[in-house]
């Protein structure tokens, strides 16, 4: 092989290597860009994914699982003594046999001073009021449902709860944990039936008085506290319940660790 032949060869083989990196360089370039945009699309996959329940809810750093997902009949607090007293709350009272004349309060509040005057409710008012009481909670539970959520959480890693959030969002986008109006001074809650007050609690009165009717603060909803730190192989259980209307067919849990969404899709 001639002077001429060896310098062609060797630069034929520098040329070569040089191709083969630069080959190489791309390929762990092209897997490098297709590792991230692999990467994020599985990402976008799991933030997309809609878990039903009782499948297993991966995050980096722990798994979560809706171990029970029941519908029931709702749980209002009525008032047992008050449905002794006055009957059940799906049998109205006859009220048009009650007295229809008027009884005393104060002219007005704040003032111990004040004068009796007689437009206070009668008793065919109240009556009344229990009857629209009845009505209120025959027509809030046959129109919702009790949704009761139970789930364990475990620690594949040591997890601050402070950064897990765990709602529940109706699909009306209805916010759950908020007062029910419906109830407001409704009759047969707690402390809700009027009624009229002993003469030693009605100084000066000339005739029988009426309690004040009372505020009710219904708001169904509850969800439990995750508590401090869950630590690595730590199982944490937790609930959630609340009112659902039979208008809302589905109900996300939606749980959110450090920037990271999951779903999961609980129907009736």
């Amino acid at each position: 092989m001639t002077e001429k032949q060896r310098e062609t060869a060797m630069a034929n083989k520098k040329k070569s290597s040089i191709i083969k990196w630069i080959i190489i360089g791309a390929a762990v370039i092209a897997l490098g860009i297709g590792g991230f945009f692999g990467y994020k699309a599985y990402g976008n996959y799991l933030a997309n994914k809609v878990y039903a329940p009782n499948d297993t809810v991966g995050f980096p750093d722990f798994d979560i699982k809706v171990t029970k997902a029941e519908f029931k009949n709702v749980d209002l607090p009525i008032d047992k003594d008050t449905v002794k007293k006055y009957g059940a709350i799906d049998k109205k009272e006859y009220c048009d046999t009650m007295s229809k004349e008027n009884t005393y309060w104060k002219a007005w509040d704040g003032d111990i001073n004040a004068p009796w005057v007689k437009y206070g409710p009668s008793d065919f008012n109240i009556c009344i009021r229990r009857n629209d009481s009845r009505d209120a909670i025959t027509k809030y539970t046959s129109e919702n449902k009790q949704l009761v959520v139970d789930y364990i959480i475990t620690a594949k890693n040591n997890v601050n709860a402070k950064d897990v959030s765990i709602a529940l969002e109706p699909d009306s986008g209805r916010k759950l944990d908020t007062k029910v109006d419906a109830f407001n001074a409704n009759q047969f809650f707690e402390l809700g039936a009027q009624y009229t007050l002993p003469d030693g609690l009605t100084i000066g009165a000339p005739g029988p008085v009426y309690t004040s009717e009372h505020s009710q603060n219904y708001t169904p909803f509850h969800k439990s506290e995750l508590g401090g730190n869950i630590n690595t192989g730590i199982e944490r259980k937790g609930n959630l319940y609340t009112d659902i209307r039979n208008s809302e067919s589905s109900i996300d849990l939606k749980i959110t660790y450090h920037g990271q969404t999951r779903i999961v899709r609980i129907t009736h």
